[in-house]
């Protein structure tokens, strides 16, 4: 049997990174077993539907190196692949099951409706209907839609059934049809519901295994009985574990420290840091290895590793490993990267300098970004004549004969000829010879007044990379700062 997955959001905002986890431990599984994966749309829920998120969610996975074997903008042989346009089908076996009384049609009211949970909560029992429309006699129906009543429709539910499958991941699962009540089908506006729809779609598109969060467990009894009503064949299920916050709760689209995916993309993130990470949500390749390819990561994939419990979305991890894939670059391409960056933040190029020079300024950060986007803060200084000094380069400053290692540095820069690494150097070997000034005493205080920081990229490097003029400026101007009374504590 050939394998046969799909992916099918909702285009109703923004592609979310639980969302994409979901879709990669698809996409993985079907290239494991050399399967097709195959995109859908279910863009039924017309109210929440948002203009444009279809082409934001495709292209979010184009960007994370997804393709696809059908699809909404490449067609296939089992069409329509968004579900708006599948109307006419739906309503096909929506009367197959007319005509056989596994659906029913119901008139009850929200207000009832909202009546029958609320007394259940009350009495403790679990809030399902009471399926008092199931046993409205025919002529009781034909008078409800004389007096213009709409329907929705509702599945009948076998009584004293139990609905037994074997998940991928949670093993032997039962449920008892008894507690899950006849649910809406087709709504009264003649739009289906998820679980109807779905059934028809993975059965016409011939889905064999159906791989989605937890969260749709519930969901699977009753999709079964519809697989069954309609003769089609059941496909295997597996229910991904939750992807937790940190506090182990279910990770939320509103979680501030975890972006929608066109976020990391417009930040600067490499896709492929991204799709290594979210692999390891949940999933084990056994043994250390952690940075791993797309097509690495296939190889290994099967869901006998997915993990039954929870994976934690750790930020810090996804940073790490970012910063692992940013490293691996050549400077080359992360220059380009930065460039965008650049641009998006209207940040231009000090006057005179070329992108050779950004280069070399992108080469000082490259160890220390997770990010294109993080060089933007990073090297801020080297984009404008002034800055400030932190309190911690104000104390190096003040220290005893801090300052006057600055001034002889200072005093250097204005005669220097040169401005190149080995010629700062060369001048930091005068002040040590005369001075008798080594090691912290004698570079700290210069990168201090330089760069406003005790802390970054190599020094020398820095110093030749920045205009002599800013140099200059920069080191009259943290001697009259760390001149200043100090504050009274």
């Amino acid at each position: 049997m050939a394998v046969r997955v799909r992916f099918a959001p909702s285009p109703t905002g923004h592609l979310h990174i639980g969302g994409v986890r979901t879709a990669l431990f698809n996409y993985l599984f079907a290239k494991h077993h050399g399967g097709d994966f195959i995109f859908r749309i279910e863009d039924t829920d017309l109210e929440r539907n948002v203009p444009g998120a279809e082409e934001e969610i495709l292209k979010g996975f184009r960007w994370l190196g997804f393709d696809w074997a059908e699809g909404p903008d490449i067609g296939g042989p089992y069409g329509p692949y968004r579900c708006t346009e599948r109307l006419n089908i739906y309503e096909e076996y929506a009367n197959r099951l007319r005509d056989t009384g596994a659906i029913y049609p119901c008139f009850c009211t929200p207000e009832e409706l909202e009546a029958e949970r609320e007394l259940a909560q009350k009495e403790g029992r679990m809030p399902r209907y009471s399926g008092k429309c199931r046993h409205l006699t025919e002529e009781q129906r034909a008078e409800k839609l004389r007096q213009g009543l709409v329907p929705n429709w509702r599945f009948a539910i076998p009584a004293g059934q139990e609905i037994s499958f074997v998940d991928h991941i949670r093993g032997p699962v039962t449920f008892q049809a008894d507690d899950i009540g006849d649910f809406v089908v087709i709504k009264s506006n003649g739009i289906p519901t998820y679980n109807f729809q779905v059934v028809i779609d993975d059965a016409l598109m011939h889905i064999t295994h159906v791989i989605r969060g937890e969260e749709h467990l519930s969901n699977t009894p009753r999709q079964i009985l519809i697989y069954q009503a309609l003769g089609f064949t059941v496909p295997e299920f597996a229910h991904l574990p939750q992807v937790l916050n940190t506090n182990r709760k279910k990770l939320s689209k509103r979680d501030p420290n975890v972006m929608p995916v066109h976020v990391y993309r417009e930040k600067g993130y490499l896709p492929e840091a991204i799709v290594n990470f979210l692999a390891l949500l949940g999933w084990s390749p056994g043994g250390e290895q952690e940075i791993m390819s797309m097509a690495e990561i296939a190889a290994l994939f099967d869901l006998d590793r997915v993990n039954k419990s929870g994976a934690v979305f750790d930020t810090d991890k996804l940073k790490w490993m970012a910063g692992q894939y940013i490293r691996q670059l050549p400077v080359e391409t992360l220059t380009e990267m930065v460039e965008d960056q650049l641009e998006r933040h209207h940040v231009s190029l000090p006057e005179g300098k070329d992108r050779a020079w950004l280069q070399r300024v992108v080469s000082l950060y490259q160890e220390q970004m997770t990010c294109a986007e993080d060089f933007v803060t990073l090297a801020a200084g080297f984009f404008t004549p002034d800055i400030t000094w932190n309190e911690e380069a104000l104390r190096v400053l003040r220290e005893e004969g801090a300052l006057a290692v600055v001034d002889a540095y200072r005093q250097l820069c204005e005669q220097a000829e040169e401005w190149t690494p080995e010629a700062s150097r060369a001048r930091f070997k005068q002040i040590q010879s005369a001075r008798g000034v080594k090691g912290r005493a004698l570079f700290m205080p210069v990168r201090a007044a330089v760069t406003g920081e005790v802390h970054g990229p190599d020094l020398q490097q820095s110093i030749s990379c920045l205009p002599k003029e800013w140099v200059l400026k920069r080191l009259q101007g943290a001697i009259a700062a760390a001149s200043k009374s100090q504050p009274e504590v």
